[in-house]
């Protein structure tokens, strides 16, 4: 695997998943991180993912962003999604529409 960010990926995706290996997050953390770092635009999104629900790594929503935006500035259209605090239902979208919601 050395260099090759679509195999480390594919690892990544199948310890994930537990498909044909049992199922290991931290080592799919880990893998996808390896894929990440080489420039695999889904190994950014998937591992975004992981630290943004803490599947298999301490929640990290700081490090989930920056890997979203990694991908988002690479064109990927879930990074880009996962970056827009509307779309992510951000509390100041919920404050927004509470406010709007008022009647007077």
């Amino acid at each position: 695997m050395a260099g090759d960010d679509v195999a480390a990926f594919n690892l990544a995706v199948m310890l994930d998943e537990g498909t044909a290996v049992p199922e290991d997050n931290l080592g799919a953390a880990k893998f996808y991180g390896l894929a990440a770092r080489r420039g695999n635009v889904d190994a950014m999104v998937n591992l975004g993912l992981m630290f943004e629900s803490g599947e298999g790594v301490r929640r990290n929503p700081a490090a989930a962003q920056d890997l979203f935006r990694q991908a988002a500035d690479r064109g990927d259209p879930l990074g880009q999604q996962k970056l827009d605090p509307i779309a992510t239902g951000s509390v100041l979208h919920a404050a927004m529409v509470a406010k709007m919601d008022r009647r007077k």
